[in-house]
């Protein structure tokens, strides 16, 4: 149980590293690409999207390996 806790907490304190990392990112890429604004978010939202279902599916194959 604790090293489900532990793979838990280390996910989401790296998640929350990457954020920051990606949020530094995308004000540069706005920056950058002002008049494709609307193309730049799309592209961003497509990668957080992806970000979160592999985080979830990692977390959810280890609990399901902790388990069996």
């Amino acid at each position: 149980m604790i090293r489900i806790l532990y793979d838990i907490a280390l996910r989401l304190g790296l998640g929350l590293i990457l954020g920051v990392l990606l949020m530094i990112l995308i004000t540069i890429i706005e920056t950058a690409f002002y008049n494709y604004h609307k193309q730049t978010h799309l592209f961003i939202v497509a990668v957080l999207i992806s970000l979160i279902i592999y985080a979830l599916g990692d977390i959810g194959i280890d609990i399901l390996l902790i388990f069996s």
